[in-house]
C-alpha cells in the first residue's frame, strides 16, 4: 500500500511537472510581434504620480530625471500630468501650520521639474492631497499651483470630480478626482457647493456623455486610484 502511495505521487508530481513552462505561450503557432502603425506622434502625456516628496531645497531623483529628460524633447503642444498625492503626508496645511514650508517644498520641486517643459501642466488630486481638512486644503494646493504655472493648472477644480478637455481634434483629455468619489461626504457637507455634479449617479452620467461625444477620438483618462 505504502509503494502505491508513493508511486502514485510520483505520477501526480510528473503530470504537474509536465504541464508547467516557462516561455511565452500564445494562442497559435502562427503568433507574432505586433507592429505599431507608423504615424506621426499627434500628441505626448508625460504622466507623473506619488511625486509629493522631495529633500528640502531640491529635487527626488525622479524629478530630476524627469526635468533632465524633458529638457531634450521637443514638448511644445505636449501635457505633463501629476498624478496625485502631490503633498505627502497630508496636503498642504494653513499658513500658520508648522508643516507649511515643507509642504510647499514638496510641491516646489514639482514645479521646478517642469521649468524645462514647454506644455502644459496638470496637477490632480490623489487621497493624500484631501487630508489636509479636505476640500479647504485642496483649494489651497489648487491656488498654490495655479499661482505658480497659471489658471487651469490644478483639475479639476474647487474640489468637483470631472474635467473634459479638448486636446486636440483626435484626442480628449478626461480627469477624475477619484478620490472625491471615494470620500465620506458626510465629512464634507460643502463638497458639491460648487460643482455641477453634486451625486454619484450623476458622475456616472457625465462620463458616459463625455465618452459619446468623444468617440471617434482616442481618449486619455487621467486619475489618481487605478
Amino acid at each position: 500500500m505504502k509503494i502505491f502511495k508513493s508511486l502514485y505521487i510520483l505520477l501526480i508530481t510528473f503530470v504537474f511537472t509536465a504541464c508547467a513552462t516557462y516561455a511565452p505561450q500564445y494562442s497559435d503557432d502562427n503568433h507574432k510581434a505586433v507592429d505599431f502603425p507608423d504615424k506621426e506622434i499627434d500628441k505626448t502625456f508625460y504622466l507623473v504620480g506619488d511625486a509629493g516628496k522631495s529633500p528640502i531645497g531640491g529635487m527626488s531623483g525622479a524629478l530630476k530625471a524627469f526635468n533632465n529628460y524633458v529638457a531634450t524633447k521637443e514638448t511644445k503642444g505636449d501635457y505633463t500630468i501629476y498624478l496625485g498625492d502631490n503633498i505627502y503626508p497630508a496636503g498642504l496645511p494653513e499658513k500658520e501650520s508648522k508643516k507649511r514650508a515643507i509642504a510647499e517644498n514638496h510641491l516646489d520641486a514639482q514645479i521646478t521639474a517642469v521649468s524645462n517643459f514647454k506644455g502644459r501642466t496638470i496637477f490632480i488630486p490623489g487621497n493624500h492631497d484631501w487630508y489636509a481638512n479636505g476640500l479647504k486644503g485642496l483649494k489651497r494646493q489648487e491656488k498654490y499651483i495655479e499661482d505658480a504655472l497659471g489658471k487651469n493648472a490644478f483639475q479639476p477644480e474647487n474640489g468637483c470630480p470631472l474635467e473634459s478637455i479638448d486636446v486636440s481634434d483626435t484626442v480628449q483629455l478626461i480627469i477624475i478626482d477619484s478620490e472625491w468619489y471615494l470620500e465620506n461626504w458626510n465629512d464634507h457637507p460643502t463638497i458639491n457647493d460648487e460643482c455641477e455634479i453634486k451625486t454619484r449617479e450623476r458622475f456616472f452620467i457625465e462620463i458616459e456623455g463625455e465618452l459619446k461625444k468623444a468617440q471617434n477620438k482616442t481618449i486619455v483618462f487621467a486619475m489618481h486610484h487605478p
